[in-house]
Protein backbone atom coordinates (compact mmCIF):
# COMPACT_ATOMS: atom_id res chain seq x y z
CA UNK A 1 0.00 0.00 0.00
CA UNK A 2 1.04 3.58 -0.48
CA UNK A 3 2.98 5.40 2.21
CA UNK A 4 0.36 7.90 3.30
CA UNK A 5 -1.41 8.81 6.50
CA UNK A 6 -4.98 7.97 5.48
CA UNK A 7 -6.21 4.67 4.17
CA UNK A 8 -8.52 4.72 1.15
CA UNK A 9 -10.93 1.80 0.71
CA UNK A 10 -13.27 0.88 -2.12
CA UNK A 11 -16.47 -0.35 -0.46
CA UNK A 12 -19.00 -2.45 -2.38
CA UNK A 13 -22.26 -3.77 -0.98
CA UNK A 14 -23.12 -5.83 -4.05
CA UNK A 15 -26.92 -5.54 -4.12
CA UNK A 16 -27.13 -1.78 -3.52
CA UNK A 17 -23.88 -0.95 -5.37
CA UNK A 18 -25.15 -1.91 -8.83
CA UNK A 19 -24.53 -5.64 -9.01
CA UNK A 20 -28.18 -6.11 -9.98
CA UNK A 21 -28.60 -2.86 -11.90
CA UNK A 22 -30.12 -4.67 -14.90
CA UNK A 23 -32.36 -6.95 -12.84
CA UNK A 24 -35.10 -6.69 -10.25
CA UNK A 25 -33.88 -5.78 -6.78
CA UNK A 26 -34.87 -8.34 -4.11
CA UNK A 27 -36.53 -6.20 -1.45
CA UNK A 28 -35.29 -8.09 1.62
CA UNK A 29 -31.68 -8.37 0.44
CA UNK A 30 -31.66 -4.71 -0.60
CA UNK A 31 -32.95 -3.54 2.78
CA UNK A 32 -30.31 -5.53 4.66
CA UNK A 33 -27.64 -4.45 2.19
CA UNK A 34 -28.37 -0.74 2.54
CA UNK A 35 -28.32 -0.96 6.33
CA UNK A 36 -24.98 -2.80 6.33
CA UNK A 37 -23.52 -0.44 3.72
CA UNK A 38 -24.40 2.67 5.66
CA UNK A 39 -23.24 1.21 8.99
CA UNK A 40 -19.88 0.16 7.54
CA UNK A 41 -19.28 3.47 5.76
CA UNK A 42 -20.14 5.42 8.92
CA UNK A 43 -17.69 3.33 10.98
CA UNK A 44 -14.93 3.73 8.40
CA UNK A 45 -15.39 7.50 8.21
CA UNK A 46 -15.15 7.66 12.01
CA UNK A 47 -11.92 5.66 11.70
CA UNK A 48 -10.44 8.40 9.46
CA UNK A 49 -10.64 6.16 6.39
CA UNK A 50 -11.45 7.65 3.00
CA UNK A 51 -14.04 5.64 1.06
CA UNK A 52 -15.35 5.42 -2.48
CA UNK A 53 -18.24 3.27 -3.62
CA UNK A 54 -21.05 2.99 -6.17
CA UNK A 55 -24.80 2.72 -5.97
CA UNK A 56 -27.62 1.35 -8.07
CA UNK A 57 -29.32 4.36 -9.64
CA UNK A 58 -32.63 3.16 -8.17
CA UNK A 59 -31.45 3.52 -4.56
CA UNK A 60 -30.29 6.43 -2.45
CA UNK A 61 -26.60 7.26 -2.70
CA UNK A 62 -24.65 6.95 0.56
CA UNK A 63 -23.95 10.14 2.44
CA UNK A 64 -20.51 11.65 3.01
CA UNK A 65 -18.59 9.47 0.53
CA UNK A 66 -17.93 9.62 -3.21
CA UNK A 67 -20.28 7.26 -5.06
CA UNK A 68 -20.84 6.53 -8.76
CA UNK A 69 -24.37 5.75 -9.96
CA UNK A 70 -24.76 2.54 -11.97
CA UNK A 71 -27.73 2.33 -14.34
CA UNK A 72 -29.45 -0.53 -16.11
CA UNK A 73 -27.29 -1.62 -19.02
CA UNK A 74 -24.05 -0.38 -17.44
CA UNK A 75 -21.17 -2.81 -17.04
CA UNK A 76 -20.89 -2.84 -13.26
CA UNK A 77 -17.72 -4.96 -13.30
CA UNK A 78 -15.97 -2.49 -15.61
CA UNK A 79 -16.97 0.46 -13.42
CA UNK A 80 -15.81 -1.35 -10.28
CA UNK A 81 -12.49 -2.32 -11.88
CA UNK A 82 -11.94 1.31 -12.85
CA UNK A 83 -12.62 2.44 -9.29
CA UNK A 84 -10.25 -0.21 -7.93
CA UNK A 85 -7.56 0.75 -10.42
CA UNK A 86 -7.23 4.25 -8.95
CA UNK A 87 -3.69 4.66 -7.67
CA UNK A 88 -4.79 6.01 -4.30
CA UNK A 89 -7.10 3.07 -3.48
CA UNK A 90 -5.32 0.82 -0.98
CA UNK A 91 -7.84 -1.92 -0.28
CA UNK A 92 -11.40 -3.05 -0.81
CA UNK A 93 -14.24 -4.19 1.41
CA UNK A 94 -17.00 -6.20 -0.25
CA UNK A 95 -20.34 -7.36 1.13
CA UNK A 96 -21.94 -9.76 -1.33
CA UNK A 97 -24.15 -12.85 -1.30
CA UNK A 98 -22.48 -16.22 -1.67
CA UNK A 99 -25.18 -17.25 -4.16
CA UNK A 100 -23.86 -18.43 -7.56
CA UNK A 101 -20.30 -17.73 -6.43
CA UNK A 102 -20.80 -13.94 -6.39
CA UNK A 103 -18.68 -13.24 -3.31
CA UNK A 104 -15.92 -15.56 -4.52
CA UNK A 105 -15.88 -13.88 -7.96
CA UNK A 106 -15.62 -10.46 -6.33
CA UNK A 107 -12.65 -11.71 -4.32
CA UNK A 108 -11.00 -12.96 -7.51
CA UNK A 109 -11.64 -9.65 -9.27
CA UNK A 110 -9.95 -7.75 -6.47
CA UNK A 111 -7.01 -10.16 -6.48
CA UNK A 112 -6.52 -9.46 -10.19
CA UNK A 113 -6.18 -5.73 -9.44
CA UNK A 114 -3.51 -6.37 -6.81
CA UNK A 115 -5.43 -4.50 -4.11
CA UNK A 116 -5.81 -5.75 -0.53
CA UNK A 117 -8.97 -7.73 0.28
CA UNK A 118 -10.54 -6.94 3.66
CA UNK A 119 -12.08 -10.25 4.56
CA UNK A 120 -11.88 -14.02 4.43
CA UNK A 121 -9.64 -15.76 1.90
CA UNK A 122 -10.99 -16.97 -1.42
CA UNK A 123 -10.52 -20.60 -0.31
CA UNK A 124 -12.50 -20.00 2.89
CA UNK A 125 -15.25 -18.27 0.91
CA UNK A 126 -15.42 -21.25 -1.44
CA UNK A 127 -15.65 -23.75 1.41
CA UNK A 128 -18.34 -21.86 3.30
CA UNK A 129 -20.45 -20.73 0.34
CA UNK A 130 -21.65 -24.30 -0.12
CA UNK A 131 -23.71 -25.23 2.93
CA UNK A 132 -23.19 -28.93 2.24
CA UNK A 133 -19.41 -28.66 1.88
CA UNK A 134 -19.18 -26.45 4.97
CA UNK A 135 -21.23 -28.94 6.99
CA UNK A 136 -19.14 -31.88 5.81
CA UNK A 137 -15.86 -30.16 6.74
CA UNK A 138 -17.13 -29.07 10.14
CA UNK A 139 -18.75 -32.42 10.95
CA UNK A 140 -15.46 -34.16 10.22
CA UNK A 141 -13.86 -31.79 12.73
CA UNK A 142 -16.33 -32.84 15.41
CA UNK A 143 -18.56 -29.75 15.19
CA UNK A 144 -22.29 -30.35 15.59
CA UNK A 145 -24.08 -29.76 12.28
CA UNK A 146 -27.47 -30.63 10.77
CA UNK A 147 -27.47 -33.75 8.54
CA UNK A 148 -28.27 -33.11 4.90
CA UNK A 149 -28.55 -34.52 1.42
CA UNK A 150 -29.60 -33.15 -1.94
CA UNK A 151 -33.35 -33.24 -2.44
CA UNK A 152 -33.03 -35.08 -5.74
CA UNK A 153 -31.28 -37.94 -3.92
CA UNK A 154 -33.58 -38.08 -0.89
CA UNK A 155 -36.29 -40.48 -2.01
CA UNK A 156 -37.48 -42.75 -0.50
CA UNK A 157 -37.35 -40.69 2.68
CA UNK A 158 -37.41 -43.60 5.17
CA UNK A 159 -34.15 -44.87 3.65
CA UNK A 160 -32.25 -41.78 4.86
CA UNK A 161 -29.89 -42.75 7.70
CA UNK A 162 -31.08 -39.77 9.75
CA UNK A 163 -34.79 -40.09 8.90
CA UNK A 164 -35.69 -40.46 12.59
CA UNK A 165 -34.36 -36.96 13.24
CA UNK A 166 -37.11 -35.42 11.08
CA UNK A 167 -39.83 -35.76 13.69
CA UNK A 168 -40.48 -32.01 13.53
CA UNK A 169 -40.58 -31.91 9.73
CA UNK A 170 -38.23 -30.97 6.94
CA UNK A 171 -36.34 -27.93 5.62
CA UNK A 172 -35.50 -27.37 1.94
CA UNK A 173 -33.08 -24.61 0.98
CA UNK A 174 -30.49 -23.79 -1.70
CA UNK A 175 -27.00 -25.13 -1.13
CA UNK A 176 -25.59 -21.63 -1.71
CA UNK A 177 -28.56 -19.44 -0.87
CA UNK A 178 -28.57 -15.97 0.68
CA UNK A 179 -30.50 -15.34 3.88
CA UNK A 180 -33.86 -17.08 4.06
CA UNK A 181 -34.60 -16.82 0.35
CA UNK A 182 -36.17 -20.02 -1.01
CA UNK A 183 -36.04 -21.69 2.42
CA UNK A 184 -39.10 -23.80 3.22
CA UNK A 185 -40.49 -25.88 6.07
CA UNK A 186 -42.67 -28.95 5.56
CA UNK A 187 -44.52 -30.45 8.51
CA UNK A 188 -44.50 -34.03 7.25
CA UNK A 189 -43.38 -36.42 4.52
CA UNK A 190 -46.52 -35.89 2.45
CA UNK A 191 -46.01 -32.10 2.18
CA UNK A 192 -42.37 -32.59 1.22
CA UNK A 193 -43.09 -35.23 -1.42
CA UNK A 194 -45.84 -33.05 -2.91
CA UNK A 195 -43.42 -30.10 -3.12
CA UNK A 196 -40.72 -32.30 -4.63
CA UNK A 197 -43.02 -33.57 -7.37
CA UNK A 198 -44.12 -30.07 -8.32
CA UNK A 199 -40.82 -28.19 -8.51
CA UNK A 200 -38.46 -30.49 -10.40
CA UNK A 201 -38.65 -28.37 -13.55
CA UNK A 202 -40.48 -25.27 -12.36
CA UNK A 203 -38.57 -23.52 -9.59
CA UNK A 204 -36.39 -20.42 -9.29
CA UNK A 205 -33.44 -22.48 -7.99
CA UNK A 206 -31.99 -25.39 -10.00
CA UNK A 207 -33.42 -28.61 -8.63
CA UNK A 208 -30.01 -30.20 -8.20
CA UNK A 209 -28.92 -27.35 -5.89
CA UNK A 210 -31.66 -27.86 -3.31
CA UNK A 211 -30.67 -29.33 0.05
CA UNK A 212 -32.90 -31.33 2.35
CA UNK A 213 -32.44 -31.33 6.12
CA UNK A 214 -34.48 -32.40 9.13
CA UNK A 215 -36.04 -29.42 10.87
CA UNK A 216 -34.19 -28.85 14.13
CA UNK A 217 -36.32 -27.23 16.85
CA UNK A 218 -34.59 -24.72 19.06
CA UNK A 219 -33.65 -21.10 19.48
CA UNK A 220 -32.10 -19.44 16.39
CA UNK A 221 -28.95 -17.54 17.29
CA UNK A 222 -25.97 -16.08 15.47
CA UNK A 223 -22.52 -14.82 16.35
CA UNK A 224 -20.25 -12.04 15.14
CA UNK A 225 -16.61 -13.09 14.95
CA UNK A 226 -13.38 -11.21 14.30
CA UNK A 227 -10.23 -13.18 13.55
CA UNK A 228 -6.60 -12.67 12.73
CA UNK A 229 -4.55 -15.51 11.29
CA UNK A 230 -3.76 -16.86 14.77
CA UNK A 231 -6.66 -15.76 16.98
CA UNK A 232 -10.42 -15.70 16.91
CA UNK A 233 -12.83 -13.74 19.09
CA UNK A 234 -16.63 -13.86 19.26
CA UNK A 235 -17.42 -10.21 19.92
CA UNK A 236 -21.20 -10.55 20.22
CA UNK A 237 -23.96 -13.18 20.27
CA UNK A 238 -27.37 -12.46 18.80
CA UNK A 239 -30.96 -13.59 18.90
CA UNK A 240 -32.37 -14.14 15.41
CA UNK A 241 -35.94 -13.21 14.60
CA UNK A 242 -37.29 -15.60 12.01
CA UNK A 243 -40.85 -15.72 10.73
CA UNK A 244 -42.45 -18.87 9.35
CA UNK A 245 -45.49 -18.11 7.22
CA UNK A 246 -47.18 -20.37 4.67
CA UNK A 247 -44.28 -22.78 5.00
CA UNK A 248 -41.58 -20.21 4.13
CA UNK A 249 -38.98 -18.64 6.41
CA UNK A 250 -38.15 -14.93 6.41
CA UNK A 251 -35.56 -12.98 8.41
CA UNK A 252 -37.02 -10.12 10.45
CA UNK A 253 -33.96 -8.85 12.27
CA UNK A 254 -31.80 -9.61 15.27
CA UNK A 255 -31.40 -8.84 18.94
CA UNK A 256 -27.78 -7.71 18.76
CA UNK A 257 -25.87 -9.26 21.65
CA UNK A 258 -29.10 -10.44 23.28
CA UNK A 259 -27.56 -13.92 23.37
CA UNK A 260 -24.50 -12.78 25.32
CA UNK A 261 -25.06 -15.45 27.97
CA UNK A 262 -24.03 -18.06 25.38
CA UNK A 263 -20.73 -16.37 24.45
CA UNK A 264 -18.56 -19.09 26.09
CA UNK A 265 -20.33 -21.78 24.01
CA UNK A 266 -20.02 -19.63 20.89
CA UNK A 267 -16.33 -18.94 21.53
CA UNK A 268 -15.59 -22.66 21.78
CA UNK A 269 -17.43 -23.29 18.52
CA UNK A 270 -15.69 -20.39 16.75
CA UNK A 271 -12.29 -21.77 17.77
CA UNK A 272 -13.24 -25.20 16.41
CA UNK A 273 -14.49 -23.67 13.16
CA UNK A 274 -11.29 -21.64 12.79
CA UNK A 275 -9.24 -24.81 13.12
CA UNK A 276 -11.42 -26.65 10.59
CA UNK A 277 -11.51 -23.93 7.91
CA UNK A 278 -8.34 -21.94 7.26
CA UNK A 279 -8.60 -18.38 5.97
CA UNK A 280 -11.56 -17.17 8.01
CA UNK A 281 -10.02 -13.79 8.79
CA UNK A 282 -11.47 -10.37 9.44
CA UNK A 283 -15.20 -10.54 10.17
CA UNK A 284 -17.34 -13.60 9.73
CA UNK A 285 -20.64 -14.74 11.15
CA UNK A 286 -22.37 -18.02 11.84
CA UNK A 287 -26.00 -19.04 12.29
CA UNK A 288 -26.69 -21.47 15.11
CA UNK A 289 -29.49 -23.40 16.78
CA UNK A 290 -29.57 -23.68 20.57
CA UNK A 291 -31.24 -26.95 21.46
CA UNK A 292 -33.20 -27.91 24.56
CA UNK A 293 -29.98 -29.45 25.92
CA UNK A 294 -28.25 -26.02 25.76
CA UNK A 295 -25.96 -27.34 23.03
CA UNK A 296 -25.20 -25.35 19.88
CA UNK A 297 -25.59 -26.73 16.37
CA UNK A 298 -23.99 -24.96 13.42
CA UNK A 299 -26.38 -24.04 10.60
CA UNK A 300 -24.16 -22.02 8.26
CA UNK A 301 -21.12 -19.74 8.10
CA UNK A 302 -21.16 -16.34 6.38
CA UNK A 303 -17.63 -15.26 5.32
CA UNK A 304 -18.54 -11.53 5.23
CA UNK A 305 -20.34 -8.87 7.23
CA UNK A 306 -23.72 -10.05 8.53
CA UNK A 307 -26.83 -8.07 9.42
CA UNK A 308 -26.07 -7.72 13.18
CA UNK A 309 -23.06 -5.59 12.21
CA UNK A 310 -25.60 -2.77 11.90
CA UNK A 311 -25.84 -2.58 15.70
CA UNK A 312 -22.29 -3.42 16.74
CA UNK A 313 -21.19 0.21 17.01
CA UNK A 314 -23.85 0.66 19.71
CA UNK A 315 -22.73 -2.24 21.88
CA UNK A 316 -18.93 -2.19 21.50
CA UNK A 317 -16.53 0.17 23.23
CA UNK A 318 -14.34 0.27 20.10
CA UNK A 319 -15.15 0.96 16.46
CA UNK A 320 -15.89 -2.47 14.90
CA UNK A 321 -14.53 -1.47 11.47
CA UNK A 322 -11.24 -0.40 13.04
CA UNK A 323 -11.02 -3.73 14.87
CA UNK A 324 -11.57 -5.64 11.64
CA UNK A 325 -8.99 -3.58 9.78
CA UNK A 326 -6.44 -4.24 12.53
CA UNK A 327 -7.12 -7.98 12.35
CA UNK A 328 -6.68 -8.10 8.56
CA UNK A 329 -4.06 -5.45 7.83
CA UNK A 330 -1.99 -5.69 11.01
CA UNK A 331 -2.81 -9.26 12.12
CA UNK A 332 -3.68 -7.76 15.49
CA UNK A 333 -6.80 -8.88 17.33
CA UNK A 334 -8.37 -6.79 20.08
CA UNK A 335 -9.97 -9.19 22.56
CA UNK A 336 -13.11 -7.20 23.23
CA UNK A 337 -16.70 -8.36 23.65
CA UNK A 338 -19.89 -6.35 23.52
CA UNK A 339 -21.03 -4.88 26.83
CA UNK A 340 -24.71 -4.24 26.08
CA UNK A 341 -27.52 -5.24 23.72
CA UNK A 342 -29.68 -3.48 21.14
CA UNK A 343 -32.49 -4.67 18.83
CA UNK A 344 -31.96 -4.32 15.08
CA UNK A 345 -35.16 -4.86 13.14
CA UNK A 346 -35.60 -4.76 9.39
CA UNK A 347 -38.23 -2.13 8.59
CA UNK A 348 -40.45 -2.48 5.53
CA UNK A 349 -38.70 -1.31 2.37
CA UNK A 350 -39.17 2.43 2.14
CA UNK A 351 -41.21 3.83 -0.69
CA UNK A 352 -39.00 5.01 -3.50
CA UNK A 353 -36.01 2.94 -2.40
CA UNK A 354 -36.29 0.51 -5.29
CA UNK A 355 -38.27 0.31 -8.48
Amino acid sequence: MQNKSRLKIWVCEYVSAGGLASADLPASLLQEGLLMRDALLADLVLSDVDCITSHDARVTAPASVVSIAIHSGDDADAIWRAQLAAADVDACWVIAPETDGILERMCQMVAETGKRWIGCSQAAISQTSSKSLMADICAQAGISTIPHCYLHAAMPLPALPWYARAQSGWVVKPDDGAGCEFTYHFKNDFELIEFNNKIKSNFAIPYDKLLLQPYLPGQPLSMSVIASTQQVQVIAGHQQWLKLEAGQFSFQGAGVNQAASFLPLMQAMAENIQRAIAGLTGYWGADLILGADDMLTLVEINPRLTTPYIGLCKVLEQNPARMILDAVLNNCLTTLVAASAVPVSLPPLMEGTAQ
